[in-house]
C-alpha cells in the first residue's frame, strides 16, 4: 500500500513539473520543495526523494 501511494506521488510530482522537459529557475526551486515535502511527510523514501532532485536537475540543466 505505502509503495502504491509513493508511486502515485512520484508520477504525480513527475507529471507536474517534468511535464514540459525543462525547467526555469522558479519550476525548479518548486519542484525541489515539492519533494522535500513528500520525503518530509513519509510518502517517499529519501532513495526517491534523490531520484527526484536528479530528474529536477537534469531538467534544469536542458534549459541552459
Amino acid at each position: 500500500m505505502e509503495c502504491m501511494k509513493a508511486a502515485a506521488a512520484m508520477l504525480e510530482w513527475r507529471s507536474r513539473f517534468l511535464a514540459q522537459g525543462t525547467l526555469d529557475e522558479d519550476g525548479y526551486d518548486q519542484a525541489l520543495r515539492s519533494a522535500q515535502a513528500l520525503e518530509k511527510s513519509g510518502v517517499i523514501s529519501a532513495a526517491e526523494w534523490i531520484e527526484l532532485v536528479k530528474a529536477a536537475n537534469a531538467a534544469l540543466l536542458d534549459v541552459r
